[in-house]
């Protein structure tokens, strides 16, 4: 699925995908460090050499730690996890097209290196550097999308923008920066997002426990559409819990003819829905993405 498909509703981070350019609105250090330590640690699964541009008083070690455990001396010893709190340049230095140009030749060093591709974050404060104004910042955005992720999308690279609205929830330039990107991440891990759809609703986030109230009335947001076939997206869902799944068969089971509902869902999520009686529910259909 592209990330274009995705700018209708924010995903967790943990769906992000090579080639995608995420923006992300923080509002407190947990959330901050909650939402790196996942980024970074798919990051290192995946082989990738991960780049931490945050604007913190936390040493690098300290950073490391929070963000990837007890691999925090390994990644950083091997040069897989870099991170930087120093201003990206100094008074009088910015310039948005050198600092994409050099992404570029950061890419091309980490593949030659043995790196799968290179995974970045950058805090829009660029660690308290001396920007002129924010709009510099979102020349930047704009710079590095055009070149890096607009047509054909150079899948080497992973990037997710940071702005902390303790300082910057108020300004024009937040706005005008996050409407540059196609993926938004869920601020919270263990949140549900729900977003309406052509004929139905798309669900991220998380559907267990703890959201079951949201996912409760999600269905039956749902199920108040006219249509005959209601749609329900769950690709980009971060977890389903069983009850969840039993939930969304119940749904299908109930609806009187010609009514019916396409689940949309990746092939492990199929797997779940099969395996608890998907087949027998006539008024169900399920349509796996290939992901």
């Amino acid at each position: 699925m592209s990330s274009g498909e995705r700018v209708a509703s924010a995903i967790g981070v943990d769906r992000l995908q090579p080639g995608d350019h995420a923006f992300l609105a923080f509002g407190d250090d947990e959330e901050r460090w909650e939402i790196l330590s996942v980024f970074t640690r798919q990051g290192i699964a995946r082989d990738e050499k991960v780049v931490l541009n945050v604007d913190t008083a936390d040493s690098v070690a300290e950073v490391a730690m929070l963000v990837a455990g007890e691999a925090a001396g390994r990644v950083l010893d091997s040069g897989q996890l870099a991170v930087s709190t120093a201003p990206r340049f100094g008074p009088g230095q910015f310039d948005a097209g050198r600092m994409v140009e050099a992404t570029r030749s950061k890419i091309d060093a980490v593949i030659s290196e043995g790196y799968t591709g290179l995974r970045s974050t950058s805090e829009m404060s660029f660690a308290l550097a001396p920007v002129d104004n924010l709009n510099q910042a979102v020349e930047y955005e704009i710079a590095l999308h055009r070149t890096m992720f607009t047509g054909h999308r150079d899948r080497r690279y992973t990037a997710l923008c940071q702005w902390d609205t303790r300082r910057f929830g108020g300004e024009p330039a937040m706005q005008a920066a996050r409407d540059v990107h196609p993926v938004t991440i869920l601020g919270r891990l263990g949140t549900l997002h729900i977003g309406l759809i052509a004929g139905g609703i798309k669900l991220t986030g998380d559907a267990d426990l703890a959201t079951r109230a949201e996912f409760t009335g999600a269905l039956r947001t749902l199920t108040g559409q006219q249509a005959d076939v209601l749609v329900l997206d769950i690709t980009d869902l971060s977890f389903l819990d069983a009850y969840s799944s039993g939930a969304v068969l119940r749904l299908a089971a109930g609806l009187p003819a010609p009514r019916r509902l396409e689940v949309r869902c990746r092939a492990t999520q199929r797997r779940m829905l099969r395996a608890i009686g998907a087949r027998t529910v006539e008024q169900l259909s399920v349509v796996t993405e290939r992901l």
